[in-house]
């Protein structure tokens, strides 16, 4: 018995170390995502910046959707802004903000100084609908068609690799989806 108690510190740090080596094989920005192929979670949240204008589900529906969670505080959302700003004119999609858990006022700060590249942007102080759509931290972005379904979602600053590898096929997936959609309901 005494012999036991010997190895069993030995087997908890092997245990941990197969754990760490499995673990450090994930690559983080394909973060499993629970609400895949869900609809968007049933909320009303504030717009950031016009506080009696709100949002609901519904604002995701009838149209293919990037939902960027950032907040002032995290410096990678600040340093994607940029890219943002690009994507913003783009056709083929909306762009819209979720700042999560931040101060109003510092977020409107941070639109102001660097540009505004979201359509609108939802207000998420204590972080419930991040919460809901399963968040780990921010930058993250989820993709979410035209029937409001959540279809992807990457953890990580946007760019314009990732942008071309992960998201482009996908959108354009979803736009043949919808045409074939609205073709077959005419």
């Amino acid at each position: 018995m005494n012999r036991l108690k010997l190895f069993l510190p030995l087997l908890l740090v092997l245990l941990l170390g197969i754990g760490l080596f499995f673990g450090l094989q994930q690559d983080p920005h394909q973060l499993g995502l629970t609400q895949q192929d869900k609809p968007m979670p049933a909320f009303i949240a504030e717009n950031l910046s016009a506080e009696q204008q709100s949002f609901s589900q519904q604002d995701f529906k009838g149209h293919i959707t990037l939902l960027n969670v950032w907040a002032s505080w995290c410096p990678a959302c600040k340093s994607e802004f940029p890219f943002l700003q690009q994507l913003n004119h783009r056709p083929d999609f909306k762009l819209y903000g979720l700042n999560y858990r931040d101060n109003r006022r510092a977020a409107q700060g941070v639109l102001n100084t660097l540009g505004n590249p979201f359509l609108g942007s939802i207000y998420d102080p204590e972080g419930k609908l991040a919460l809901e759509l399963g968040v780990y931290g921010t930058p993250e972005t989820y993709l979410i068609d035209s029937h409001g379904i959540i279809r992807y979602r990457y953890a990580g600053e946007l760019n314009q690799e990732v942008w071309q590898k992960e998201f482009q096929p996908k959108i354009a997936v979803l736009q043949k989806l919808s045409s074939s959609t609205q073709e077959s309901s005419q």
